[in-house]
């Protein structure tokens, strides 16, 4: 089982379709805690957040101090996740994997959509991230962490 992380800033509308696309891994029983890491919204993404049931943070740090699961997967607001992500995680974990980049799907057709680098998050313990500071630096915790596994 997991927390996820979801960095945020005015993403109500990005923020509710990744939800959507984690209620079969919290049904399932893969993702047990959502957190959300608003960065002071002013639309509706802390409704959203409260109507999904979802913590709400506004550091990194205090978002890690709430999450209580040892796997963190941390994903941007608006990456749309692949049909299986979630078994592909869970069987990650189970073989005891390490850390990975976890890849979304991308946007676009043609030539520009494909060059274009996949979007991604990052699944990482959260003991490796013991002393971050009070922000997230996504990018760097992706070079960091993403490991060799790409799921």
């Amino acid at each position: 089982m997991l927390s996820v992380i979801v960095p945020t800033l005015n993403s109500e509308r990005d923020l509710a379709n990744l939800l959507a696309r984690l209620v079969p891994a919290a049904v399932d029983g893969l993702v047990s805690q959502v957190i959300v890491l608003d960065g002071g919204s002013t639309d509706g993404t802390l409704e959203v957040s409260e109507d999904a049931g979802a913590d709400v943070a506004s550091t990194f740090a205090s978002a890690l101090a709430i999450a209580r699961r040892d796997w963190v997967l941390i994903l941007p607001a608006d990456l749309r996740l692949r049909s299986g992500w979630d078994g592909a995680v869970g069987g990650h974990l189970t073989r005891r994997g390490g850390n990975a980049l976890v890849l979304g799907e991308r946007d676009g057709e043609g030539l520009l959509g494909r060059l274009r680098p996949a979007p991604s998050g990052v699944l990482v313990e959260k003991s490796a991230l013991k002393g971050a500071g009070p922000g997230l630096d996504l990018v760097g915790l992706r070079r960091k962490h993403g490991g060799r596994a790409r799921l």
